[in-house]
């Protein structure tokens, strides 16, 4: 019976991905596959500040700062987790809320594969390391790629648009999770 109740457990998890759009690709902002580290353009003060808007959001995930992980946002900007677009700092908040409410803790970290730069408007792709720990204790570590495009209003970057895409998810239940400890 304990198989079948884990079994269960990871299913839930599972369709709880599904319903939350992170297993599903998006593809609104496209770039060539071929895409590098010496792809980069703009000036390093430019793309060290988009670097840095990037870790005060992924900061704000791991703090669950509704109110600082929103700030990263243009007004009128659009969240794509797969289910379609959420639009309007308004809507990107509920929905962040709502996803984050299961979650006793989210962490997520990311690395640029490029930014590029140009007056003021910029686009990144980064790939994320993600770990979630659900309140009834069950486990997920997601890989995930952003597609971003930024916009900069009164000297300050902010996201324009992020489009999220899974590349790899793994979930452990609770039962097992503690087996797994050293």
């Amino acid at each position: 019976m304990p198989d079948q109740e884990n079994a269960m457990k990871r299913m839930i998890l599972m369709w709880s991905l599904l319903f939350i759009g992170l297993t599903a690709p998006t593809g609104a902002i496209t770039a060539d596959a071929d895409v590098s580290a010496q792809d980069n353009t703009g000036s390093v003060a430019d793309r060290l500040a988009i670097r840095e808007l990037i870790e005060s959001y992924n900061a704000a995930v791991i703090e669950k700062d509704a109110e600082k992980w929103i700030a990263n946002w243009a007004e009128d900007g659009v969240w794509n987790l797969g289910g379609g677009n959420i639009e309007g700092k308004d809507r990107i908040l509920e929905s962040w809320l709502t996803i984050m409410a299961p979650y006793e803790h989210a962490s997520v970290f990311a690395q640029p594969v490029f930014i590029q730069v140009k007056a003021d408007e910029g686009i990144a792709q980064w790939h994320t390391n993600e770990r979630l720990k659900l309140y009834s204790g069950d486990e997920m570590l997601a890989v995930g790629r952003y597609k971003d495009r930024y916009i900069r209003a009164n000297g300050v970057w902010k996201i324009k648009q992020r489009d999220y895409s899974v590349v790899f998810t793994s979930a452990r239940a609770a039962a097992s999770s503690e087996q797994s400890q050293p």
